[in-house]
């Protein structure tokens, strides 16, 4: 370890929403961020600068950056926005709440399910296969059980399902019909992950996880993980109830709690722990340093060389790979907490948010 430091004092900079970050998107030039209460922001990475704001309600779950526009799932509707400036498109309702959305190159994939309060589980869940520019349904499938997880696969989409039919499941374009992943468990799936070669890690409730090729092939399989991913050198990584780590070494120790995330670039991988506070490890290069944060970490999001932290108290963090190194390199943080001045511009920022929105 290279010592330890505030999240706060190894980001490029911080933004904030009102409530909860539920969900994170980027592209190139920008990340978006929608929390609890159906706010959506989109800033420039480059400056920091706030592109656009849109209230959503009564909540963000999902946000897909597709072709030119942005979609955004939200309460019983799936939104799609223009990237630039944050106006409507188009919107699609859906039977009960609008749960997941990816984007496979040609086509938005969006699961959306129903609680059925009496018998306490999901029902009349579904997956619908959209035309994104013109908010075209193309397909409209049943599903046995609600999608925990959702990423594209090739001209199609792999869904993690849960209970009362379980297992990792694959649809593909123009065909209506569910196929499962052969020789992966029939168990409800918790989390997954991508690689960038591709690769997928998934997670079960049940303590398993699994590894597959491109083309769904099994490569691995390992019993009692909690979580599972990769790490920047392209490894698949797996951490049992203890915290401990299988399949590859990497220095996880003094860590408080089990992980929560793990999500990694080509160049830095980032550990998350902890909760109602947050800790954690940044790993760049050869180089670690452990780090403490005040708020529990919500959402972590990966793209291109940085990766983006939502949490519980409305902030967004952004890690980028030049200023972690340079910034751990150099071991040279302020010894004061710097929070309460923090927390009062995270109020600034809430009421331009919020003035600017009146104004429209």
């Amino acid at each position: 370890m290279n010592g330890s430091a505030r999240l706060s004092d190894l980001t490029s900079l911080i933004r904030s929403l009102k409530a909860s970050v539920t969900t994170i998107a980027q592209n190139d030039k920008s990340f978006i961020s929608g929390d609890a209460e159906g706010m959506v922001s989109a800033w420039s990475v480059s400056d920091g600068a706030n592109l656009w704001s849109i209230d959503l309600e009564p909540s963000a779950s999902s946000i897909v950056f597709a072709d030119d526009i942005v979609a955004i799932a939200h309460g019983g509707q799936i939104t799609a926005v223009n990237p630039d400036d944050g106006t409507i498109i188009w919107a699609i309702p859906v039977d009960g709440a609008c749960d997941l959305v990816v984007f496979d190159g040609q086509s938005l994939w969006v699961s959306s399910s129903v609680y059925e309060i009496e018998i306490e589980d999901y029902v009349a869940c579904r997956i619908m296969r959209i035309e994104p520019r013109r908010g075209t349904i193309e397909q409209s499938i049943p599903l046995p059980s609600k999608a925990w997880t959702l990423d594209a696969f090739g001209h199609g989409c792999i869904l993690g399902l849960g209970r009362p039919q379980p297992g990792t499941y694959i649809i593909k374009k123009g065909e209506n019909g569910l196929s499962h992943l052969k020789a992966t468990p029939r168990n409800p799936i918790s989390h997954s992950s991508k690689s960038s070669d591709s690769r997928m890690s998934f997670t079960t409730s049940d303590f398993h996880a699994f590894q597959v090729d491109h083309e769904g092939k099994v490569l691995d399989i390992v019993e009692d993980v909690i979580l599972a991913g990769f790490t920047h050198h392209g490894s698949w990584i797996t951490y049992n109830q203890n915290g401990e780590v299988g399949n590859v070494k990497l220095d996880v120790e003094n860590l408080n709690d089990s992980p929560q995330y793990l999500s990694s670039t080509d160049e830095m991988t980032l550990l998350v722990t902890g909760k109602p506070s947050s800790t954690g490890v940044a790993y760049i290069e050869k180089l670690q340093m452990k780090w403490t944060h005040t708020s529990e970490i919500t959402k972590v999001h990966s793209h291109l060389d940085r990766i983006v932290l939502g949490c519980n108290n409305g902030d967004i963090l952004l890690l980028e790979a030049n200023v972690l190194k340079r910034r751990i390199s150099e071991s040279q943080f302020p010894d004061e907490d710097d929070s309460l001045i923090r927390a009062r511009l995270r109020l600034l920022r809430i009421e331009d948010i919020e003035n600017n929105l009146e104004e429209k």
